[in-house]
């Protein structure tokens, strides 16, 4: 095979606004270009999502960037090497964004067994007592609410519990811990029929205090919760596609 004899090298006040030449860039898309795109789907190792075309354009990044320090160093190459060098970096895992290994969402560390990339519907394991398998989300997320929401809660509660007097409030906490009003009006020493009236007033006034639309707001998604279940559904539809 003939070899290519790139440009004799250039200063470096030439290299700051070097580009790379017309005859190097004809070597790279006739010669060089259909050497990676017959090669790649053979024996470059895909991680994740990459796909053939992807490391095709990545491998022409690459084999640019070799001629080019070539070129600049005088050397006489033959299209053949470079392919075959650009081919050695994309099976180690090298990218043209890329090279090293401390990245644990690079190419090269997942290649070398040093880190995985799972999807968050993984299947980690399998629950007998609902008969349905546990996913590598529900290990990893927590469906409580969180502390924002916590304390907003607990301040519109505290607010409403100061506006009512010490009754009111006797009967709101053992309406909550599960006592009966007959255990309420022992307890808190009231006569029974009170506890009634302040029981049926009760929801009513939540209902003035925090708006009609208290027990949707309660029960509804958090917004930020909703936007991670719209990611993991676009991200399903698009495995599909590619399933497809």
């Amino acid at each position: 095979m003939a070899e290519l004899c790139l440009r004799p090298a250039i200063t470096y006040s030439q290299e700051r606004n070097k580009t790379m030449s017309p005859q190097a860039g004809v070597v790279l898309m006739q010669e060089i270009a259909p050497r990676l795109r017959s090669a790649i789907p053979q024996c470059v190792h895909k991680v994740g999502a990459e796909d053939d075309e992807e490391l095709y354009q990545d491998g022409l990044a690459m084999a640019a960037k070799l001629m080019d320090g070539l070129e600049a160093r005088g050397k006489c190459v033959t299209p053949g090497n470079v392919a075959y060098y650009t081919l050695l970096h994309l099976k180690s895992g090298r990218r043209s964004y890329s090279t090293g290994h401390t990245d644990v969402m690079g190419s090269a560390t997942q290649i070398g067994h040093n880190s995985m990339v799972l999807s968050m519907e993984e299947e980690v394991g399998f629950d007998p007592e609902m008969n349905e398998p546990i996913r590598l989300e529900e290990m990893l997320t927590d469906g409580r609410d969180d502390p924002s929401m916590e304390a907003a809660r607990n301040m519109d509660w505290e607010e409403f519990i100061e506006s009512h007097d010490a009754r009111y409030i006797c009967v709101i906490h053992d309406t909550a811990s599960g006592y009966s009003l007959l255990d309420t009006a022992r307890a808190c020493q009231i006569p029974y029929h009170e506890v009634r009236e302040i029981r049926d007033r009760l929801v009513d006034d939540l209902l003035e205090w925090m708006g009609p639309t208290a027990i949707a707001d309660a029960a509804a998604v958090p917004g930020w919760r909703g936007n991670i279940l719209v990611d993991r559904e676009k991200t399903a539809c698009r495995a599909d596609r590619r399933r497809g």
